[in-house]
Parts: structure tokens; sequence; C-alpha cells
């Protein structure tokens, strides 16, 4: 399992919007090999958002990249960012 976790910025007074959007296009587009979907707000920074994905593995990640469902997503979720998006894949080490 890997988790593909993204930093995102959008404007503090879109950001629920954002999430419902966001949340809703990747619910439908039902990727194979996705597990979770997690948005985390900040309370610092309302403006900041992290986005957790679970997937098998990288590439079932990214398996759908430049289908046309990914890029009508990545279309519908731009106009709501402030910035560039920065994250990569990532390996849990729970400590217990």
């Amino acid at each position: 399992m890997i988790h593909e976790i993204i930093t995102q910025h959008v404007a503090p007074d879109k950001r629920d919007e954002y999430i419902q959007v966001f949340g809703d296009i990747l619910k439908k587009a039902n990727y194979p090999g996705s597990h979770a979907i997690k948005f985390f707000t900040s309370i610092e920074d309302p403006s900041r958002v992290i986005l957790l994905m679970e997937s098998d593995s990288v590439e079932a990640h990214t398996q759908h990249r430049g289908t046309p469902t990914h890029n009508a997503m990545r279309e519908a979720t731009a106009r709501y960012q402030t910035q560039k998006s920065d994250g990569g894949h990532f390996f849990l080490h729970e400590v217990k």
C-alpha cells in the first residue's frame, strides 16, 4: 500500500466547496487500485489542504493519468487552486 500526499492551496472562502467537488469527482472516478481518499484542512492556514490517497502501488495510482476522466478532474479542480500542488508517493511506517 502506498500513500500519495499532496499539499494544495485554495482560496479560503472556496475551501469547503473545493473539497466537496474534488471528493465527489474522485469517488465517481473509482480508480482501480484506489482505496481511500482523505482531506485535511489546516487550522493555522485556511488556504492549505492536504490530500491523502491510498493505492495498491504507484503504478495503480498513476495508471489513470492522461485519461479523459483524469483530465476532466484536473480541469475542474485547477480553478480553485491558488498555487501549484506539491506532493509525492510515500510508504507508511507506523509507530506503535
